[in-house]
């Protein structure tokens, strides 16, 4: 798989929504360019997880949380019958900076009601965001400013000690009509679907 593939969650979600919009619906709130985004996560998955290999995958399905209740989580890993990791998933198309903040907490809170349930110990926890470095805010253009969540990350990382771990996978890239270039954040995403085999 080359770097571009690694954007093609985002850019089929992109058309998805824009084809959504043009029909006077909501793109962002569709499940299904969320299950767009989905698919073409289990596709790169599954390029270093083989089926062969005992490794299957499923989607939007609730999972306990430490807090009570249930939420429900974008992708599950699975090895055999072993739950092994968790994917956040975040899709960013538009007016990122006002919210920017609220994204990196909700993905430490949501890393929080996997890892604090003592169920899910060995269970690790993977989120990938699609940033564009411009993104439109109404009739305008802005630059994204993506948060360092890495202090987040490293302390998760060092606190945990049942053989799992955690890593925030941020996909940045520039939008080229309808392609992407000036791709970055790969390496670690492949780096830590790979790691998977070895927890």
């Amino acid at each position: 798989m080359n770097n571009l593939d690694y954007v093609r969650p985002w850019l089929e979600c992109n058309s998805l929504r824009k084809n959504l919009v043009e029909q006077g619906k909501d793109g962002s709130r569709s499940s299904k360019t969320t299950d767009v985004l989905n698919t073409e996560v289990i596709r790169i998955f599954k390029n270093i997880l083989p089926e062969e290999d005992g490794w299957s995958f499923s989607t939007e399905k609730r999972i306990a949380c430490s807090r009570g209740d249930t939420f429900t989580v974008d992708v599950l890993v699975y090895k055999g019958k072993t739950l092994r990791a968790a994917v956040l998933l975040k899709s960013i198309q538009k007016s990122y900076n006002k919210n920017r903040h609220n994204y990196a907490n909700t993905l430490e809170g949501e890393v929080a009601r996997i890892k604090d349930l003592p169920m899910h110990s060995g269970v690790s926890v993977i989120a990938i965001d699609w940033i564009p470095r411009e993104v439109p805010v109404g009739d305008k253009v802005e630059k994204t400013k993506i948060p360092d969540t890495s202090p987040a990350e490293l302390r998760w990382n060092q606190f945990l000690k049942d053989k799992s771990f955690v890593s925030f996978n941020k996909i940045s890239f520039d939008v080229s009509g309808d392609t992407a270039i000036n791709i970055e954040g790969v390496k670690k995403l492949q780096n830590t679907i790979e790691r998977l085999k070895h927890v």
